[in-house]
């Protein structure tokens, strides 16, 4: 049986894998690479490891064509990164990341999702969710207020990434709040 080497999936090796399949100047790109950046911050203000800022990096990476498949970026991008060599527990943060659940199962993907990628550490997960839900689609640092406005007119009343947002809305508040009172903590 031929094996491959897995990819690096280092910070480094992230953010080349994200310029492989993003076109420069796309939305998509802008908004990894400030999730990421935001995630550098993060890590080390509050002593997390580089497996969160991978993750970070590489939590849309299910939005690129190489990666497309069930329409559920969470899933794709965890397969995509599997198929690459990655960690069970880089590909579990890069499924659940920014209540994943919640639109899976609007997908009726739901049991895939968590048969096939355990639900990795709440605490990782947090911050991961933290950097996305406080990045906007360009990259920019912005408020959760910000960040669901603009989710909101992005997709139109209805719309399934709209009522899942809307469903987990209360849940990724309290992480955004919650993450925010231990970044204030951690500055003193």
């Amino acid at each position: 049986m031929h094996r491959t080497t897995p990819r690096n999936l280092d910070p480094a090796g992230a953010q080349a894998l994200l310029t492989e399949l993003f076109e420069p100047g796309a939305d998509r790109l802008a908004h990894s690479i400030g999730v990421g950046r935001r995630a550098e911050h993060v890590a080390r203000a509050l002593g997390q490891p580089d497996l969160l800022v991978s993750a970070a990096y590489l939590h849309d990476i299910g939005y690129a064509a190489a990666a497309c498949d069930t329409g559920l970026h969470q899933l794709d991008g965890a397969r995509y990164l599997r198929s690459l060599g990655a960690s069970s527990e880089l590909t579990g943060l890069v499924a659940h990341h920014t209540a994943a659940t919640v639109e899976a199962a609007e997908r009726g993907l739901d049991v895939a999702l968590r048969r096939e990628f355990p639900a990795p550490s709440s605490e990782l997960l947090d911050l991961l969710t933290y950097c996305d839900m406080t990045t906007s689609a360009r990259g920019e640092s912005v408020t959760v207020d910000e960040r669901f406005d603009r989710i909101y007119y992005r997709y139109p009343p209805g719309h399934l990434v709209t009522r899942s947002m809307q469903h987990a809305e209360p849940d990724l508040r309290r992480t955004v709040s919650s993450i925010e009172r231990r970044l204030e903590r951690s500055l003193r």
